[in-house]
């Protein structure tokens, strides 16, 4: 079984220059483009595959992963929305700006120190991962090994899910960049070992033109490369 994590593709919510979590915000003329980019370079791996699709039930989710399945042919793929897999819930961070953040609350740090994170008003760290260890045990252990399985999610609980699947210490998200919009994970199934194994991560070579203005300030962070960590 493969698994093909995706952040949803460009929002309205994220040209605004603001925290966004759970506000409901439908993709950009620009997301869309880069739905259908991902959906494009995933095509040749899935058109002939049998696939289940899950996403977030936030329209840009939802809106990502339908392009996506109009664009490998799966447009009639049944799609599983769930709240296990939305945006953490940042409480009072919501809406503001970054520099609005680190002057009310110097003491988070969404990139470096995630495990620790307890949104004021919000979700934990450890809310999130429960979530993501839910939406494992409901819905990933019981699908078929000759399935490939496209999740469509966000920024902050697709970093959480990376590190739960593969089952590494809850220090190490603070190792896992950023992952651009559309940007694609892959995880195998080994079922010998019984273990997820980490294939592609946060690959956004499709992107291009289309990438995300600065995305390389801000959203690679990490001092040390999660692959060997």
């Amino acid at each position: 079984m493969k698994l093909y994590l995706i952040r949803h593709a460009e929002s309205y919510g994220n040209i605004k220059g603001k925290i966004i979590s759970t506000t409901d915000f439908e993709l950009t003329e620009k997301g869309i483009a880069q739905s259908q980019r991902i959906g494009q370079k995933i095509c040749s791996e899935l058109k002939e595959q049998p696939i289940s699709a899950y996403c977030s039930s936030l329209a840009r989710a939802r809106q990502t992963l339908i392009e996506i399945l109009r664009c490998i042919g799966h447009e009639n793929t049944e799609i599983t929305e769930t709240d296990f897999l939305k945006e953490m819930d940042l409480g009072l961070l919501e809406g503001m700006t970054w520099e609005e953040r680190r002057q009310k609350y110097p003491e988070i740090d969404l990139d470096k120190k995630l495990s620790l994170l307890r949104a004021p008003c919000g979700e934990s760290y450890q809310d999130v991962k429960n979530r993501c260890q839910r939406f494992a045990e409901k819905h990933l252990e019981k699908e078929s090994d000759e399935k490939s399985i496209i999740i469509v999610s966000h920024g902050i609980t697709l970093r959480i899910l990376t590190n739960v699947l593969l089952k590494r210490p809850d220090e190490d998200i603070n190792f896992l960049n950023w992952m651009e919009n559309t940007a694609l994970t892959e995880l195998f199934w080994e079922k010998e070992s019984n273990t997820y194994k980490l294939v592609r991560l946060n690959d956004y070579s499709h992107l291009g033109e289309l990438q995300t203005a600065g995305y390389e300030k801000w959203g690679l962070f990490a001092t040390q490369d999660y692959w060997i960590k």
